[in-house]
């Protein structure tokens, strides 16, 4: 990593509590439990994958700046024995806490140290190894915080950092990792090392390895106007068709409209690799992962793809800062699919879009909690329509608030702002509100911490020469009173505004009709996430 990078994002890591400040209480929560002391600048691992069994060997220098006197503290299972710890090239002294190695260091806040702790086991997690021969797959699957399983980290996603790979794995098979092939070595024993790099600071979730026999399709390159990004598929063999149809047909496509929508793509390389995750797909940084299960059965769609794409930019360059605000990367990505689908498709392919995404809000028992949950402490409930589904309504609602040009130039700014380093929601609302030029504290209040959405019933009737119009809010009272601000609504052929607040709103408009309007329909642009009272 270089100096100018290492200054940005230590001055962004220590910005940070600050800049939370600006917009106080939930929006700004970090309910991790997580206290980092010291900084994670860059690990260079040495990895060795096996050519039968399980067992992996490893060795991880850290290089760390300093913010205190406390003991350095690596997570790393249990499972894996400890060969060795030094600091400076010296061995020391260390222990054992539960999955925790904690090594004492000299030094004052502000110093860099380095680390390195060699080890082996068999994985219990984290790292996935499966088949024999010639089917034999080795893919790492970290989230939320498994590469503690086999790999030594400060594994948070607050504490991002530059990596390097030595992978020593048998010959005849491919290997994938973060950033850069920078070569490939011949070993004894028909083995073989391969060199990568990543210098941009990444979380430790989306640090990952890989081993399988590969076949790669490499794409045109992207954004050259900027940096030449080279894009290629890596599938299994017999998926190989993939590359060129099917899901992947327009990754490349992909690529570019969200460099050119938000901003430069912020690593050197993608790729998108088959391989054996518990999910769908995982936007690992520059390596996306994609479950070979899907693909086989033919499962695996566009939607996914820019979804995983559009993670490159939220959730991997601008990293949540506490679990709690996932919704900073998942809803961010699946809005960023109805982007696509938007391109693509038009309005129709966004309006498509989300109305899919509103189909599962509604049919999710988790809307009865907030975004912002305080109370989930099992990690992986984090992954729900709150943080997927509703976070996209979010953005979608907010984009109708501001209107597009400035959605989007807040969404670049944002973006600009805290690449290679962490935020919170508190931050995202601070640059909205600057860009919208108005408050939006209580839109965002509304939209993190309150629970549901608005459910609305609707009633008209004549007075002499004018429509009433009565709007009444009939959601649950524990989800609180919302706010739609200028509301569309269309009265037969005519299109009214309306600001609605609180339990009922009336508008009373001049009517010449003697009867009420045959047709009443609320919001027929689709911008706010809201039922129908009675709606199934």
């Amino acid at each position: 990593m270089g100096g100018e990078r290492e200054t940005r994002r230590t001055r962004l890591k220590w910005l940070l509590p600050l800049t939370g400040l600006l917009v106080q209480g939930p929006l700004a929560g970090r309910w991790d439990g997580v206290r980092l002391v010291h900084d994670a600048l860059r690990y260079d691992v040495a990895l060795s994958l096996p050519d039968t069994g399980a067992w992996i060997a490893a060795t991880v220098a850290t290089r760390w700046r300093l913010g205190g006197t406390a003991p350095l503290v690596l997570d790393l299972d249990s499972a894996m024995t400890v060969r060795r710890v030094t600091v400076r090239g010296a061995m020391v002294r260390w222990r054992r806490d539960g999955n925790r190695i904690v090594i004492p260091v000299a030094g004052a806040a502000g110093d860099t140290v380095t680390t390195e702790v060699s080890y082996d086991g068999r994985p219990r997690g984290g790292l996935v190894i499966r088949g024999r021969d010639e089917g034999r797959t080795i893919f790492a699957d970290n989230w939320p915080d498994r590469a503690r399983y086999w790999l030594a980290s400060q594994d948070h996603p607050a504490d991002k950092a530059a990596v390097a790979w030595r992978i020593e794995a048998p010959a005849g098979y491919g290997v994938v990792a973060n950033g850069r092939l920078d070569g490939v070595d011949t070993l004894p024993g028909r083995r073989l090392s391969w060199r990568f790099s990543n210098d941009e600071p990444i979380p430790t979730y989306t640090m990952v390895a890989g081993m399988a026999r590969f076949a790669t399709t490499r794409l045109d390159p992207v954004g050259c106007e900027v940096r030449c990004v080279p894009v290629s598929v890596l599938s299994y063999p017999e998926d190989s068709a993939l590359a060129m149809n099917g899901p992947f047909r327009r990754s490349r496509e992909i690529l570019e409209f969200f460099s050119r929508r938000i901003g430069p793509f912020p690593y050197g390389e993608l790729r998108h690799i088959e391989s054996s995750t518990m999910f769908g797909g995982m936007e690992n940084s520059t390596a996306i992962f994609y479950d070979e299960k899907s693909i086989h059965a033919g499962r695996m769609t566009e939607e996914t793809v820019a979804h995983e794409t559009a993670h490159q930019w939220f959730g991997d360059a601008v990293t949540e800062a506490d679990w709690h605000h996932i919704w900073l990367s998942e809803g961010f990505a699946t809005y960023g699919a109805a982007l696509w689908a938007e391109q693509v498709g038009g309005a129709s392919g966004l309006g498509s879009a989300m109305a899919g995404n509103r189909a599962s809000v509604l049919a999710s028992p988790v809307t009865e909690r907030p975004i912002l949950d305080s109370t989930v402490t099992d990690r992986m409930k984090l992954l729900n329509t709150n943080s997927y589904e509703k976070g996209a309504w979010v953005l979608h609602s907010l984009r109708g608030l501001m209107g597009d040009e400035a959605f989007f130039r807040g969404l670049s700014r944002y973006f600009r702002t805290y690449v290679h380093g962490n935020a919170l929601s508190s931050d995202f609302a601070r640059i909205m509100a600057a860009e919208a030029g108005k408050d939006l504290d209580w839109y965002f209040r509304q939209a993190l911490t309150q629970p549901g959405y608005p459910i609305l019933e609707t009633g008209t009737e004549l007075d002499g020469g004018h429509l009433v119009l009565t709007i009444r809010e009939t959601q649950p009272a524990s989800w609180g009173w919302y706010r739609l601000p200028n509301l569309t609504i269309r009265l037969g052929t005519r299109t009214l505004t309306v600001d609605v607040s609180g339990p009922v709103t009336r508008l009373v408009t001049h009517w010449d009709g003697a009867t009420a309007p045959e047709t009443l329909v609320i919001d027929p642009d689709g911008w706010w996430l809201w039922k129908r009272s009675g709606e199934r």
